[in-house]
Parts: structure tokens; sequence; C-alpha cells
């Protein structure tokens, strides 16, 4: 099955001149002073040295089907802060032809570490029917941003992935990651709240709860207006966070993905992306990729 590969950073500069370029502004920001414009950046070609990556122009190997950034509450309460022209500006930069025209945009599913507080959509204990599922908040930010977007761009499309689940789905209780719950006076054990460890409950009635979160995660959204038209199943799956995260090992993911959201995500027409991945793991790419999980997967994502 061909794979489509998505990479993911903060912010790429390329630069071919090999001058001082005045028209390149660099402002800065620290705790101790806020946008200070420093000296132009003067860009230089590198010699003897052996590139990370090269680009090979004559050589057509990858499709890029377009770029984008996250939608972020945290994005959008900001820009609620400008007048509406300015605003307007700011998103026309972002999303017109004549600007960035950010085409291919992610988002969280839940609470991530630009949210307004940590939140999910449902934090009722053991609702395994989901019966307390609410978008309410997002219609507060995300939802209005992703609007605003549409615009000036109805075709900009979306995916998106948890920071964490819900907090009673995992052992720890909590969204974050820390390292030894007990001395934190949390439930749990400081084995499941280690990388290399599943912090996801591993029990079919949580598995079966989250599958149906996700469902009406992408239903409440298409009623809104908003496809979402793929998903991944969790955010640095590798990595333990003092943010709302999640780790899981790669038999975990692999139950998951292949026993219940893969199938769950097939039937609704949705596509599911292994990732996303914050650093190397073969024994979670090989063990996902290799068994039924990976028949559902079609994108890998890495950052």
């Amino acid at each position: 099955m061909k794979k489509s590969i998505y990479l993911l950073s903060c912010l790429a500069l390329l630069y071919s001149c090999s001058q001082e370029d005045p028209s390149v502004r660099w402002v800065s920001t620290t705790p101790e002073a806020g946008f200070v414009e420093k000296p132009a950046l003067r860009m230089e070609t590198v010699k003897n040295e052996v590139a990370d990556a090269i680009i090979h122009t004559d050589k057509h190997l990858q499709t890029i089907e377009g770029f984008g950034a996250c939608f972020n509450e945290l994005g959008w309460t900001t820009l609620s802060a400008l007048n509406e022209e300015d605003r307007e500006k700011v998103m026309q930069d972002l999303f017109s032809e004549d600007g960035m025209n950010f085409t291919y945009c992610r988002m969280p599913l839940g609470a991530n570490d630009f949210s307004r507080d940590w939140y999910s959509y449902n934090e009722t204990d053991k609702d395994f029917k989901m019966e307390n599922f609410s978008i309410a908040n997002d219609k507060e930010t995300l939802i209005p941003f992703i609007h605003a977007a549409q615009k000036i761009n109805p075709s900009v499309r979306i995916w998106a992935s948890p920071w964490s689940p819900p907090t009673w789905m995992k052992y720890n209780k909590h969204y974050a990651c820390r390292p030894n719950p007990a001395v934190n006076d949390l439930k749990g054990s400081p084995e499941q709240d280690l990388e290399g460890s599943n912090m996801f409950i591993q029990e079919p009635e949580y598995f079966k709860a989250y599958t149906l979160y996700f469902r009406k995660f992408i239903e409440s959204y298409k009623a809104e207006g908003i496809n979402i038209e793929m998903i991944a199943p969790q955010n640095e799956f590798n990595s333990c966070q003092i943010f709302p995260s999640c780790t899981w090992t790669a038999q975990g993911l692999s139950t998951f993905i292949g026993d219940y959201l893969g199938p769950e995500m097939k039937e609704m027409g949705v596509k599911v992306m292994f990732g996303t991945m914050e650093r190397g793991n073969h024994l979670l790419v090989d063990t996902i990729m290799e068994n039924k999980s990976g028949s559902f997967i079609s994108e890998i994502g890495f950052q």
C-alpha cells in the first residue's frame, strides 16, 4: 500500500543568496525583552559541509499536497484581541493565495499545550456510551478559527490528533504525564507513567469508548461544516510530557488501531495517520506496520 509521509516543523527557511538582505527582518522575543529588532540576516552559501537533506530539483519523486499550520485555541484568542480589520489582514496573510496559502492544517482533538485550559470532550467517568460528549468548548475558539480560514479558502483541509484522551481513560487520571504519580498523589503506578509504557487503560471497553469518542468528534465537526479527513491516534506517543500527553507501547497502539480505531475510520471514510513521530522508534514502526493495524494506515507523520 502506498503511504504518504508528512513532515511537520515550526519554521523552515531556504536561503539561496550569499549577501546581507535588508528585506529579511529578524525580530526576537525572549523572557527578558519582547519584539526586539535584530540586525538583518546575512545569508551565505554553505561550503565543505555535508547536507542533512538534498533536494533534487531534476528528480520528481514525491508530490507535495500542501503546507499548513495548526489551529490552536491560543492562536484564536490572540487574533481575537485585534480589531476586525487587522485580524482579517492576518488571516489573509495565512490562508490566501497571495499570502502563505496554507491549505492543509492540523488541529488538536481536545486540549494541547496551546489551549486556554486542559480539557477533553467528555470528562464523565466511565461514560462508555459517550452520552456526555460535547464540543461546546471548541465553539468558542477552534471552530470560529477554522470558519475564518474557510471564508478565505473554502477548500482548506483539516486533520486532527489528540494530545491526551479523557483523563478517566488513563491510568494516572491526569491530562499530563508525571514520572511518578504516587509522589504526585495520583492513581496508578510509576511504571504506568513512563516512556515505553501504556498510559491509556488497555481494556476493551476503554478502546471501544475511545473509538466512539473519535467518531463523535468527526460527526460533531461535520455538523459545523468542517470535514476532518484524517486523524492520528496520538501526538508524540513516545514522550512523557508535563502538558497534555499520553505514551503508548507498540502493542498498545497496534491493538487500538487494528481492532478498534482503524475499522471504524475505514467505515467513516476517514484516513488514519501513524504519527506523529517525534523521534525514531523502530519497535513502534515495525509492530504497527507489519500486522493488521498497518492495513488501516495510509499516512506516516514525522516532526
